[in-house]
Parts: C-alpha cells; structure tokens; sequence
C-alpha cells in the first residue's frame, strides 16, 4: 500500500487538529445557557467524529487497495455522518420554533431532503472513487453534484428566508456561516478531481494535505466561528 510520511504527518495534523478544535469549541461556548448548549454539543460531536477517523486513518486503518489504487473509506464515513450534522447546525440557527403538527409535518420534509440529497452527494462520491468504468464514474460524480447544488439549493431559499425572517442578526450570520462552508465544499469535488480519486494530476500525498486542510477549516473553524456567533445572539437576546 502507497502510504509515505508525508502522508502520515498531514493524517496526524488533522487528528490533532480536529482535537484541539473540540477543545476550543468547548472554551468558547461554555458560558452559553444550557438551552443554548446543543449548539456546542453538536459542534463537538462533529469534530470528534472527524477526530477519530483521521487517528484511523494515520493509521492505516479504513483505507482499501480498491482497482490498484487507495479509498480511504473512512473519509467517506466520517464525510455521510458529520456534513449532515453541519447542516443541521446551520438548520437550528434558520429554523423557528415549531407552534402546529402541520409546521413539524413541513420541517419533517424539508430536512429529510436536504439530509437525503446530502447523503446522495457522499454516497455516489464514493462509488465514483471505486469504480473502474470511466463512464460509471462520470455518472455516479454528476449525481454526486447534482446532490450537491440540491443541497445549495434549499439552504441558500428556503432556509435562509426562515433565518431572515428570525431577524437582521440571525439572517446575517445564518449568510455568513452558510457562505464560508459552500466556499469550502466547492473546493472538495475539484481536489477529488484533481487527487488520485480523478485524475490523478496531484497525487496522493497532495490530495491527503488538501483534505486536511479543508476538513480542519469546514469542521472545526466552521464549528468555533458557529459557536461565537451564537454566543453573542445570545447576548443580545439577554
């Protein structure tokens, strides 16, 4: 198996990363109210998670020799459980409480599609990554984009109306939060391209150091920058 230090080191920089990310998500939101604390709580669960799979991963753990070449398939896992946990980070701040069965019937729909076109995204990803067939891999990546801009799609409508209409503060840092993630989830499919998964311009080692470095920023930045925000809306809420 093709696994050099180089490689390794980055695997442990995102482990160690992520560690410290849980850390200061914790520091920072642990003067919220306890009613407000399910935002930290989530925050953290997300970095733990990428936490544990990146000391499998540095450990040669979770990573197949699939048609010659390496999956790391604990990316992929650890990728279909915390992206739909950030967007439900993000959905918690846009949504307003539920007053009707009929609103929790609607809330019930729309984040069941949203996580489901999310989960479509990392799913066909992966099948992408395995195949050996050009055209099946071509196929199963269009879908996985499809499911990307179907995900876009809802956020940037119909939530962001609801965190608008939660006010000016709410609706500016919901935009915000939502902005810096897509810009780094854009960055995803083209250093799959670009990486051993595609087309192999930038080799293995190159794409590891890429997807630490995304990871790191759309998890546990994106978990501390979510935290602080949330902090001072409660502030002024108080």
């Amino acid at each position: 198996m093709y696994f050099t230090s180089i490689m390794a080191n980055w695997l442990w920089v995102g482990f160690f990363g992520m560690l410290a990310g849980t850390a200061l998500i914790y520091i920072i939101g642990s003067n919220l109210k306890v009613s407000a604390k399910y935002h930290v709580y989530l925050a953290m669960v997300i970095t733990s998670i990428a936490t544990l799979a990146y000391y499998a991963m540095a450990n040669h753990q979770g990573i197949f020799m699939i048609g010659g070449k390496e999956v790391f398939v604990t990316r992929y896992i650890d990728w279909v459980i915390t992206t739909p946990l950030l967007l439900m980070s993000l959905l918690l701040i846009a949504l307003p409480a539920l007053k009707s069965f009929g609103e929790v019937r609607q809330r019930i729909g729309l984040i069941g599609t949203i996580v489901f076109a999310d989960v479509i995204m990392i799913v066909t990803g992966l099948l992408a990554n395995v195949t050996s067939s050009t055209d099946s891999k071509r196929f199963w990546f269009l879908i996985s984009c499809l499911g990307f801009f179907a995900v876009l799609y809802y956020m940037f409508t119909v939530v962001r109306k609801s965190a608008q209409s939660l006010g000016a503060t709410v609706g500016r840092n919901y935009t915000t939060l939502l902005t810096f993630l897509t810009i780094l989830w854009f960055f995803y499919p083209i250093v799959w391209l670009l990486g051993a998964s595609g087309n192999n311009t930038i080799g293995l080692d190159a794409e590891v150091a890429l997807y630490t470095i995304l990871d790191l920023l759309a998890k546990a930045v994106f978990g501390i920058l979510l935290v602080m925000m949330v902090r001072e809306m409660k502030k002024l809420d108080s």
